[in-house]
């Protein structure tokens, strides 16, 4: 379920990323998505670590068995 819940987080980071755009001079309202997002990435990132290497649970066996797939 973590998996799953960490791919569709992910998804969501990718689907919103599409909207940047590579703007010299990004509007007010560009910026505040784009720091949105970033926290969004960040989150993401956080959880993606924790899950692969954390100790709270045996995820590290989860990890080593999709990696050998």
């Amino acid at each position: 379920m973590v998996t799953q819940a960490i791919h569709l987080l992910s998804l969501h980071v990718m689907w919103k990323a599409r909207a940047l755009t590579a703007d010299a001079d990004p509007s007010p309202e560009e910026i505040k998505f784009r720091e949105s997002l970033q926290e969004q990435r960040d989150f993401l990132l956080e959880k993606v670590v924790e899950y692969a290497v954390g100790t709270q649970s045996n995820t590290v066996d989860g990890v080593k068995r999709a990696v050998n797939i």
